[in-house]
């Protein structure tokens, strides 16, 4: 085998080598980014549930406005 070919066959195990770890990279990343989606997806039921809470809160107000604009005008 000459020189050339032994750097070529060199060369292309390296290639091959950085080509795993990449995947190996890539794998570990596409992890991280479903983990942040499901705690993104967590983040937003807990501020549905914050909203919701809130507005039953503005609905029980608004119903006893109501009630003390009807028993100050005596309807």
């Amino acid at each position: 085998m000459s020189t050339l070919d032994n750097r070529k066959e060199e060369l292309s195990n390296r290639i091959q080598e950085l080509e795993t770890a990449l995947g190996g990279l890539k794998s570990q990343l596409h992890e991280i980014e479903e983990i942040e989606q499901h705690e993104a997806i967590d983040n937003l039921e807990r501020y549905l549930d914050q909203v919701d809470h809130k507005f039953r809160n503005l609905g029980d107000l608004w119903t006893l406005l109501v009630d003390e604009m009807k028993g100050l005008f005596g309807r």
